[in-house]
């Protein structure tokens, strides 16, 4: 899978890259989680490693029943799904 941000996507999108993901890892299941507690966000920086990008930092919390193991949490991918005010996001990463 890509690390590319993919504006503007639609439900059978995301629907293809969960199905990826479940094919990829069939001994795995697709869990979803909303955020918890404050979204913390950051401007773009001017230097250093994250230069030309806007930070979300967020905490996604699962019950500590749901999991089993110590080191389960080491085992795991993920990805977000965003809204964003059509407003804010540049004309081009739109599709028309």
């Amino acid at each position: 899978m890509s690390r590319d941000v993919i504006f503007d996507v639609n439900k059978e999108t995301v629907t293809e890259l969960a199905g990826q993901i479940k094919d990829k890892y069939d001994d795995s299941i697709l869990v979803l989680a909303p955020f918890s507690g404050q979204l913390k966000t950051y401007s773009p920086a001017k230097s250093g490693k994250y230069k030309g990008y806007f930070r979300i930092n967020t905490e996604v919390l699962i019950p500590e029943d749901a999991i089993k193991g110590e080191s389960a949490l080491s085992d795991f991918g993920a990805f977000v799904v965003m809204r964003l005010p059509k407003a804010r996001v540049a004309d081009h990463l739109i599709n028309k």
